[in-house]
């Protein structure tokens, strides 16, 4: 009867460490700055959507450091909290078809399909641009019709289904933006120098990952 005991323990014991290894580990960071798009994080973003019949749950999907965005109705999610003086890193891709899609910092309240924010935009073929969105402004917009200030460079995006990395620079009323290692923008005199981040669902899938947000001394 003790043997048989035994046997069962190890049985059940092999079979929970089977379990345990069959599932893709939680990346654990050792620089200090939290991890983001992990199943728990669901709760700590705000979801918008144009269509409010539509469940932002189907829309909008976490797990294991990505976010998968499904490209039902328009709309974004953004942090709940403010942020000022910060690096942002983050990698996206086009999974379907090359499409459009923005970062938004320092975003602002009310909640609309189209926040008061500087949208960094991902639409292919213009990853780099800035679009000052409204009533937000910045001394090199020189565009009235449609607020943007084009990227510096012919664009360097990777092709369909592979990842790009986007590194944005909050610093006082300067934005830098560096797409795959390369500066694509510079602006200055924001009118905000604070706010939620966010990304844009305009329409087709994609999806997101290794996000980071590394404060810097002001």
């Amino acid at each position: 009867m003790k043997t048989r005991s035994i046997i069962n323990l190890s049985m059940l014991f092999l079979l929970v460490s089977t379990l345990i290894s069959a599932q893709k580990p939680m990346v654990v960071r050792t620089d200090g700055h939290r991890s983001y798009f992990y199943e728990p994080d669901v709760k700590n973003w705000v979801y918008v959507l144009k269509d409010k019949s539509v469940d932002v749950s189907k829309v909008f999907k976490m797990s294991y450091g990505t976010l998968y965005i499904s490209g039902e109705s328009s709309g974004y999610l953004r942090t709940k909290t403010v942020y000022s003086n910060y690096e942002l890193n983050i990698q996206y891709r086009w999974t379907k078809d090359l499409a459009n899609s923005g970062v938004l910092v320092h975003m602002q309240l009310p909640d609309t399909v189209w926040p008061a924010c500087f949208q960094v935009q991902q639409r292919a073929g213009a990853a780099g641009d800035i679009i000052c969105m409204n009533g937000l402004w910045t001394k090199e917009c020189k565009d009235s019709v449609k607020f943007t200030v084009p990227k510096m460079k012919p664009s360097n995006e990777k092709p369909l289904g592979e990842w790009n990395s986007m590194k944005i620079i909050c610093k006082g009323k300067t934005l830098k933006v560096f797409v795959n290692g390369l500066l694509q923008n510079y602006i200055t005199g924001m009118t905000a120098s604070k706010g939620f981040i966010g990304f844009q669902n305009e329409g087709k899938p994609l999806e997101f990952k290794e996000m980071s947000v590394i404060k810097l001394v002001e």
